[in-house]
């Protein structure tokens, strides 16, 4: 997907311009203007534009724009009219023609909507009102259980609100963090003493405590799984449901809208599942922010006082050049080195390896078999019958047969027992057993061995 098959090539020109801030100004009044009335004409814009921007249109120099030009007379009027005509240019607006009266009106395209609401969100002071995204869920799953036929509209509303929570969960998160760093990069306590007690209580009422309280996630979670497992275990209603949808013309067929609806139902589902989890670490981002906002606040009060909060003072000023003369001459800093095991260091040569002279092969003396009979005499020694017998006893725990993937394998030392139970079963006297080849391969305890069938011999 490209962006800019959806948004003109210029669009975001005017905000990297150097006269940016009265472009989005502008931008801010047509938002305005269209909140206020449903068409507006090229007039009443560049009216409002004139109103609202007077002052910055006398101080502002258009000069370096590429058809500055076009200002014929530098005054006020000319400059709206300019501003109005880059904004066109960029994308932002367009011009429709009335066929009556044949006077021009300003539209807005749908995206430059959306950029506009995006831009003025960021700038403007108030938080946004928080929006009760788990009782909408929870009241519209509500609704569809009574009235039965609104199941398809209960789980898109429920679906496009649980989307929206997790989004605005995840925004909480981090928002903290960038509260937590702003406090830590901070040395001016009255501005930390303001940021966390005008900055961060706003935000904190606003934002994180409906959270926990009239839209408390704990209240309404297990209600909204109980609702949704109804709906899938309602075969008649689903399929109700599914009938509904597919008569939307953005499915292409009837499998598709089941497709869809499961799949949402089964992402809320998810959701609420893990949603505690997700909570609860924005409860523990919160308490953090508050400990060190506090620890701060008491460093900043103690440290200005002592002689450990001078020295940091200059250190951080150690890049001025002023500061540090200042040092040299009152203060005879050397400068100590130590030797320790990392200190002898031999840095890789990168010359190219030359070949060597072939070393000469040893003349291998013929093996001895005798050595190959000692070491044989010695491990039965080690590992007797008896103690083959007593390792596979305890194994079989009374019962007629056993497979080598139920033998209990905690050392390599109960590896070689199990190969040379396999190796003594069979004979004669030595074993009470006898075994049945398997070509399956299992892993016990992370050795690889064919699941050898023991069986018991009768009595």
């Amino acid at each position: 997907m490209n962006l800019f098959d959806k948004i003109p090539e210029n669009f975001f020109s005017i905000l990297v311009s150097k006269n940016k801030n009265i472009y989005v100004n502008a931008l801010f009044i047509l938002g305005e203007a269209f909140r206020q009335e449903m068409a507006i004409s090229r007039d009443n814009i560049v009216a409002r534009l004139i109103n609202n921007l007077e002052e910055e249109f006398k101080t502002e120099d258009f000069s370096e724009e590429d058809d500055s030009q076009e200002i014929k007379d530098n005054n006020v009027s000319s400059k709206a009219y300019f501003l109005l005509r880059k904004l066109k240019w960029a994308g932002w607006i367009e011009m429709e023609t009335q066929r009556d009266s044949f006077e021009e009106y300003v539209i807005l395209p749908d995206y430059a909507i959306k950029f506009i609401n995006l831009l003025y969100s960021i700038v403007e002071e108030n938080q946004i009102e928080y929006n009760s995204y788990v009782f909408a869920t929870y009241s519209s799953l509500k609704l569809a259980s009574v009235e039965k036929k609104e199941t398809y509209n209960a789980i898109i509303t429920a679906y496009n609100n649980t989307i929206q929570l997790m989004n605005e969960l995840k925004s909480l998160y981090n928002n903290l963090g960038r509260f937590h760093k702003k406090i830590c990069n901070q040395d001016n306590i009255n501005e930390i003493i303001k940021e966390h007690f005008v900055t961060y209580k706003k935000y904190s009422d606003e934002m994180i405590f409906p959270r926990f309280t009239r839209d408390s996630v704990p209240r309404y979670k297990t209600p909204i799984k109980e609702m949704l497992n109804d709906i899938l275990a309602d075969n008649e209603r689903l399929e109700d449901t599914i009938h509904v949808a597919s008569k939307n013309r953005k499915y292409e067929s009837k499998e598709e809208a089941k497709n869809d609806i499961l799949s949402k139902i089964r992402t809320i589902l998810e959701i609420y599942e893990n949603i505690d989890w997700t909570m609860n670490q924005i409860e523990q981002k919160n308490t953090d922010y508050v400990r060190a906002s506090i620890q701060r606040i008491q460093y900043l009060l103690t440290s200005d006082k002592e002689l450990k909060g001078k020295l940091v003072k200059l250190l951080k000023n150690s890049t001025n050049q002023k500061v540090i003369d200042e040092m040299e001459k009152e203060i005879d800093l050397f400068k100590q080195e130590y030797v320790c095991r990392d200190s002898i260091y031999i840095r890789n040569s990168n010359d190219k390896k030359r070949q060597g002279i072939p070393m000469s092969l040893k003349e291998e003396k013929p093996l001895d078999t005798q050595v190959f009979f000692e070491f044989a005499k010695t491990l039965e020694r080690v590992y007797d019958d008896k103690k083959i017998n007593a390792f596979m006893e305890k194994n079989f725990r009374n019962k007629p047969c056993i497979y080598s993937s139920e033998i209990i394998l905690e050392t390599t030392e109960d590896l070689i027992l199990l190969i040379l139970a396999t190796i003594k079963a069979g004979k004669s006297g030595k074993s009470f057993y006898f075994m049945e080849d398997n070509d399956e391969v299992v892993v016990n305890n992370g050795f690889r061995i064919p699941n050898i069938k023991f069986i018991r011999r009768e009595n």
